[in-house]
């Protein structure tokens, strides 16, 4: 009996983890046959391979269809590999896909309460409020606190250089950019950038932000089977979200809970706390054209959300772009040479100060930048969830809940878009010929409504 039980636990385990696999056969949709559990995912649930390489090694199998379907485990995602069909989803009919994915699950994570995680009404009346800060005005306003890090980075690097020749730039890069988040958001010193940096309290939420493997195992489990995640308790990044808590309510304290005229990110929190909410457009005025106003509670959740998300997207990215791009420079000397003349030579138009308007006056280092983004995507798969049913060309119908994976790092090294892909070449960024890109072929901030904030207007 007991080993008759078993085998029936196992047949209906095996049953539930196929039950879907029919799914894009029925509707007509090319798909690649998934595998029992891990559907077409298996290699980036196994670790063999990241997000962004997992989904370009299913684009590749089938490169000359406009979409896809695919599984991410047991359950079915579409993957839009065509610029016309991405450009659909993400900007033309962007009410349809304005949620990120699990959108039913995001109220139980406090801190996915944030801009990047939430979706409809929330994330609308968030966005438009969080617009204020990234103003021209604003950003020339906080650019003296940037300035004054980056001759402590000099510094830095002076110090660091002087004990090996040989630094971990992705580490040497998070503490510059960790400083100038604390000091333009929060307005503090980080001091990341000091000698004793192991007891550092922000070095050490920053360095868990790179997972371990079972931290990633527990993230795929929470993607497929968000119920069963939820249902035994777990959270993800609780730990980050009391540090946050707790500093945010100190900082706070020490401003008496009353914006302090920097001008920085906290101060626009501490504005909505003392309105106690927040105002903004609905969502629902995107499909039917009218002007309903719609509210958020302004309680703590929110606002240490908001932060939680403005230290990690603005350090973690800014690091990894940074140190891409020291490394592509690091590899080729001629690009090196020709990136430090254009610095040197505006060095020496402006007796060696850094003055916010340089943002505009490094064409080639910008190319450079921007061809470091097409090669490591800081978001290699954009995701994405269809919030009402929505029928593709063609008449596919996708229902309410369907998950998209729009791949970012295939687009990016794709040899119909970019010729010699595998190629560091910043010309492709500069002059007439970044006009000749595609569009929707080429999106490390994302595209639409929801691109990112952070985005240079130079780039």
């Amino acid at each position: 009996m007991f080993l008759f039980l078993i085998v029936i636990t196992i047949l209906v385990i095996y049953y539930v983890s196929i039950r879907k696999f029919n799914y894009w056969k029925i509707r007509n949709v090319p798909f690649i046959k998934p595998t029992p559990f891990l559907g077409n995912y298996g290699e980036i649930f196994l670790q063999h391979k990241n997000y962004a390489e997992g989904v370009q090694g299913i684009c590749k199998k089938l490169p000359d269809e406009k979409f896809i379907g695919a599984f991410y485990g047991t359950e079915p995602v579409l993957i839009p590999m065509d610029p016309d069909i991405i450009k659909l989803i993400v900007t033309k009919d962007f009410y349809y896909f304005n949620g990120r994915e699990l959108s039913e699950h995001m109220y139980k994570e406090p801190a996915a309460l944030n801009l990047f995680s939430t979706h409809g009404d929330n994330w609308r009346v968030l966005r438009q409020n969080m617009t204020l800060l990234f103003s021209s005005a604003k950003m020339r306003n906080m650019f003296h606190l940037i300035q004054k890090c980056s001759y402590v980075f000099e510094t830095m690097l002076d110090r660091e250089t002087s004990v090996s020749k040989e630094l971990e730039t992705r580490s040497v890069a998070a503490r510059y950019t960790i400083e100038c988040i604390g000091a333009c958001v929060f307005g503090i010193d980080a001091n990341t950038m000091t000698e004793e940096i192991q007891d550092n309290p922000f070095n050490r939420i920053a360095a868990l932000t790179s997972p371990t493997k079972y931290a990633a195992f527990i993230r795929a489990v929470r993607g497929v089977w968000p119920s069963i995640f939820y249902g035994l308790g777990y959270k993800l990044m609780s730990v980050q979200m009391n540090f946050f808590h707790n500093l945010i309510t100190s900082v706070m304290n020490q401003r008496n809970y009353k914006p302090s005229g920097r001008n920085d990110f906290l101060d626009l929190i501490l504005s909505w706390k003392q309105k106690h909410q927040i105002v903004g457009e609905s969502i629902e005025n995107m499909k039917n054209g009218e002007g309903h106003k719609v509210s958020l509670e302004a309680d703590d959740d929110l606002l240490v959300a908001q932060c939680f998300l403005f230290f990690n997207a603005g350090f973690e990215t800014s690091a990894t772009i940074l140190s891409y791009t020291l490394y592509e420079l690091a590899k080729n000397e001629d690009i090196q040479k020709r990136v430090l003349q254009e610095v040197d030579e505006y060095m020496a138009r402006h007796e060696n100060k850094l003055c916010y308007e340089c943002v505009s006056e490094f064409p080639y280092l910008w190319a450079a930048i921007g061809e470091a983004q097409r090669l490591y995507p800081v978001l290699g798969v954009i995701f994405r969830e269809t919030m009402e049913d929505y029928t593709l060309p063609g008449g596919v119908v996708l229902e309410k809940g369907m998950r998209v994976h729009i791949p970012v790092y295939y687009l990016h090294k794709n040899p119909k878009y970019f010729p010699n892909p595998e190629e560091f070449r910043p010309e492709r960024f500069l002059g007439d010929e970044k006009y000749s890109i595609n569009p929707y072929t080429y999106m490390p901030f994302g595209e639409g409504p929801r691109t990112c904030m952070g985005k240079s207007k130079t780039c």
